[in-house]
């Protein structure tokens, strides 16, 4: 149901995570307002589990003191596509930390009355009029203690994946936790980390050559 407020179970690969059994290897400096790179390898297996990309927003390094976390992740073996979303203060903290225990509860008796979250991204470049706001389907989730909103539609994550390729930044206004946020997210350089992300699940497989192939004479 779109929006609706729920925790779903993850797979076995992050409930290993959870419990020590991978690790989560960063790939590019840490920066701020850009995109990073990570794997997600098994401990025991050195396996690569996940690939990620992710990038931190401050609206003003100076005087700001929220950061604004957008999260993509890819399982190699199932290449199911996640987007997470979130904001935290300066370290990285929760601003509704009271929000887990309803949250988890919910998952057991549906007993959570609070409205549901919404995102509304709308992405742009010097080509692309942002005409198109895309409203995402988006549910609460805990992960690691921490309460945030994850998109698992995977029409959705696929087509916010493509118009972020296509762009170079995106308005993302989020209403959720009872609070209203709204970022600009930079998306210059997203579409060359893309590749290597998607290495071993095509966003776009290339089809088959067999409707081209001429019948030999």
């Amino acid at each position: 149901m779109k929006n609706a407020i729920r925790i779903t179970m993850f797979v076995c690969t992050f409930v290993w995570c959870a419990t020590g059994m991978c690790e989560e290897k960063k790939l590019d400096p840490g920066v701020v307002n850009d995109w990073m790179r990570a794997t997600v390898l098994s401990e025991s297996s050195n396996e690569e589990l996940k690939r990620v990309v992710y990038s931190s927003t401050l609206k003003d390094w100076i005087s700001s003191g929220t950061f604004y976390l957008v999260r993509y992740e890819v399982e190699k073996s199932s290449c199911k596509r996640t987007l997470t979303l979130n904001f935290t203060d300066f370290h990285g903290n929760s601003f509704h930390p009271d929000w887990v225990r309803p949250i988890e509860e919910d998952r057991v008796r549906e007993s959570f009355k609070a409205e549901s979250p919404r995102v509304l991204v709308r992405a742009y470049s010097k080509n692309h009029a942002p005409d198109t706001i895309m409203d995402l389907d988006v549910e609460y989730q805990v992960q690691d203690g921490m309460p945030l909103l994850v998109v698992s539609n995977q029409q959705d994550v696929i087509r916010t994946l493509r118009e972020f390729k296509a762009s170079e930044g995106a308005r993302i206004r989020i209403n959720a936790f009872e609070s209203k946020v709204d970022f600009t997210l930079n998306l210059r350089g997203f579409a060359d980390k893309e590749s290597w992300f998607h290495e071993h699940c095509p966003l776009d497989p290339p089809e088959s050559n067999s409707k081209n192939e001429v019948p030999a004479t």
